[in-house]
């Protein structure tokens, strides 16, 4: 018998052999799994033997057919032609046709190899293939889109398999079969089942790659294509600004915005969210990507460092046709930013607040522009370091306060990030105060009982911790009862030496708290630890 040559028929059947592989009843003879698949041949349907043994030959192989949840055995078939093949050594990879196989119904049968039945020296491989039983088999293909595009990336292939019933010759659904598929662009394969009424489906192949897409299944001798084209997209680019040449401070942000959208499948005009590209043309500089919102808009700020053109580009690919990028020039950048009327507070809660205004000692800039200023802080012996940044518009004033708190005595600046323009620089602080030895007595009361709320006031001079005198300490107090809020009791003032102390009626369950908060310019805030009294 002639040897099986096409890749495609091994490669079936290696599948289909592994598919449904079940224990062998023996412990096997160390050799290759036979293999095994349907043969229809002038109206008449067999099973087709790939012998893979060096222990046995292929004249002492029965195959026993069976269906696929039950053992008994339908069919033993012996192997024809086997005469051709002188000894054992020479089968191997040959191929035999079985004796016609009858079968009680249509429908798949699990094929099993068994050597030398019956004999002390019996092998059984079990589920090398399937019987397929069911003639002149009739495979169709749709799909739910004609074509792979960004609005239908993933394409859902259902198939439809009839065949001839060969006791009847009654045309109906090939149910409870299994076929190869592929999708050789995708790199997708794998197999699929037919259900009750011959149907299949498969999905989960993706056109991203850019590539049309044939899709393959193959059924015994059945093979079917279905190709979807991938279709790309218009893109449109619609720059609002800037355009022509610009001028604008070196180090300055201008304002670039448009919009983007896609001529969908159906022919309308849809918004885009994409990756936008701004940058310098052939330099190299990878530029800044923003990526515009759901409804196609984006808005930003390219940094002037450099003259020439610049172009605005979307980075969406695959899936659209590549508009032409929007370009505008940049003038040579004068180095004329400054920053005037710059003021810098500090609160009694630490707080560092910056006001000025930015604007440019000569020339113009676009409206709208912008620039990222830094809150820099230096300790006294330490360097300058940012505390965070905020954009300001040109020709416009800025209020700005830093996220990190003041100290005692350091110093602050305004800095321009891409222009390299300082503010004068600022000391600022205050002294540092702290509520201490501070308590509500007893912790455990009656109702109605007197509890005292006492403690001290510090200051720091330099290095040193002195009383605090003079000075006003209010007593707050929040009620243990869910979604109670602070409330202030009343207040009291330090002695020279800095201590305080204020009688109250004990009422609730609830938490008290000494605060400073009453501050000269001199001096920062405090509030004194939570203390938690049980009123009985």
């Amino acid at each position: 018998m002639k040897k099986l040559t096409a890749a495609l028929t091994t490669g079936l059947v290696v599948c289909t052999a592994t598919l449904v592989a079940a224990p062998a009843a023996h412990a096997g003879d160390g050799d290759s799994r036979s293999r095994t698949e349907t043969l229809q041949e002038g109206g008449k349907l067999y099973a087709l033997y790939e012998h893979m043994s060096a222990r046995f030959h292929p004249r002492d192989v029965t195959l026993e057919i069976h269906a696929k949840n039950d053992p008994e055995v339908l069919a033993s078939l012996r192997l024809t032609g086997t005469e051709t093949c002188p000894d054992t050594g020479q089968c191997y990879e040959d191929t035999f046709r079985s004796e016609p196989v009858t079968l009680p119904a249509m429908g798949a049968y699990v094929i099993d190899v068994v050597a030398r039945d019956g004999q002390p020296d019996e092998i059984v491989q079990r589920s090398t293939g399937f019987l397929n039983y069911g003639l002149n088999p009739k495979l169709t293909l749709t799909s739910s889109h004609p074509w792979i595009s960004y609005d239908n990336p993933t394409a859902k292939v259902t198939g439809s398999l009839v065949a001839e019933d060969p006791r009847t010759h009654e045309v109906k659904p090939f149910a409870g079969v299994g076929m190869y598929y592929r999708a050789r662009e995708t790199r997708r394969e794998g197999w699929v089942w037919t259900n009750a009424a011959g149907r299949f489906t498969t999905s989960g192949y993706s056109g991203e790659g850019g590539t049309d897409v044939t899709y393959e299944y193959m059924f015994d001798q059945q093979y079917e294509s279905l190709h979807l084209p991938f279709r790309r997209q218009e893109l449109k680019l619609k720059v609002d600004a800037p355009a022509g040449t610009v001028t604008a401070p070196y180090g300055s942000d201008i304002p670039v915005s448009g919009k983007l959208t896609r001529i969908a499948d159906d022919g309308t005009e849809k918004p885009l969210a994409a990756e936008v590209r701004i940058g310098p043309e052939g330099t190299g500089d990878p530029g800044k990507i923003v990526v515009s919102g759901e409804n196609g808009a984006f808005s930003t700020g390219y940094t002037v460092r450099r003259s020439g053109p610049v172009s605005v580009q979307p980075s969406a690919r695959n899936w659209f046709t590549a508009p032409t990028p929007h370009s505008f020039t940049l003038a040579r950048p004068p180095r004329t930013s400054e920053l005037t009327d710059v003021k810098a507070t500090v609160s009694k809660y630490r707080k560092v607040t910056f006001t000025g205004k930015l604007g440019v000692t000569q020339g113009t800039y676009p409206a709208g522009t912008t620039a990222q200023v830094s809150i820099d802080h230096r300790p006294a012996g330490g360097t300058w370091s940012s505390t965070g940044t905020f954009d300001a518009a040109y020709g416009d004033s800025f209020t700005a306060s830093s996220p990190k708190k003041a100290d005692a005595g350091a110093q602050w600046r305004l800095r321009l990030v891409n222009s390299g323009v300082d503010s004068a620089s600022f000391k600022l602080g205050r002294k540092y105060t702290q509520v201490w030895d501070d308590g509500v007595t007893p912790e455990g009361v009656r109702k109605g009982t007197k509890v005292t709320a006492k403690g001290g006031l510090m200051q720091k001079s330099g290095s040193t911790w002195r009383p605090y005198g003079g000075q006003k300490i209010r007593v707050w107090f929040k009620a243990a009862t869910a979604g109670s809020d602070w409330k202030e009791l009343g207040s009291t003032r330090t002695l020279s030496n800095g201590t305080f102390s204020k009688k109250f009626t004990a009422q609730q369950d609830g938490t008290w708290q000494m605060r400073y908060t009453d501050t000269v310019s001199s001096h920062y805030a405090d509030y004194g630890r939570e203390d938690y009294v049980d009123v009985r």
